[in-house]
């Protein structure tokens, strides 16, 4: 040991026995130190090949011209590179670790999209937006009554301005009689 020049290792000092075999090992490798990143990149990676996938089959067109397949291509890109970058980030900024899945607000999230596709013919798409904010409220401890009375009113008047005149979508406004 008397030709190492460098500087000596860390003693960790005393350890009582059996000590020494319960520390973890010296990680080798990668390692995941931003566990979020690393999952909500493979998450856009995911979804980014069933993009890609989907399109596959279609033609793609010309910039000026897009045929079906060029927006779920280039959604597929986006998300497959914004993936990457996640992935990539999560080994090498600390981050959250991941917390417990809350199945139950996903469930309310769920249940709201299926409603608003059954009341959208019935109900109207001011009612069915209305009914689907509500329930979709419900999802969130946190959510006040005001707070998604006031997005309801401006979700409803926002997406008839947008796709029934701004669109020309044939959507029914209200009930129908």
């Amino acid at each position: 040991m008397e030709d190492y020049d460098g500087p000596a290792p860390p003693n960790p000092g005393p350890l009582p026995s059996g000590e020494r075999e319960k520390q973890a090992p010296a990680p080798r490798g990668m390692t995941i130190r931003a566990p979020k990143d690393f999952w909500a990149g493979i998450m856009f990676l995911a979804f980014a090949a069933v993009g890609l996938l989907a399109a596959r089959g279609y033609s793609l067109g010309t910039p000026g011209r897009m045929g079906p397949g060029y927006f779920p291509t280039l959604l597929g890109i986006v998300l497959g590179g914004l993936g990457l970058v996640l992935v990539a980030r999560s080994f090498v900024i600390s981050g959250d670790g991941l917390t417990r899945l809350h199945v139950l607000p996903l469930a309310i999230i769920a249940l709201g999209v299926c409603l608003f596709g059954t009341f959208i013919e019935r109900l109207g798409l001011v009612i069915s937006l209305i009914v689907v904010t509500v329930v979709t409220a419900l999802a969130s401890r946190e959510s006040r009554p005001m707070e998604f009375a006031a997005l309801a009113l401006v979700l409803a008047a926002f997406s008839v301005g947008v796709f029934v005149y701004g669109l020309r979508l044939p959507l029914p406004i209200w009930p129908a009689l």
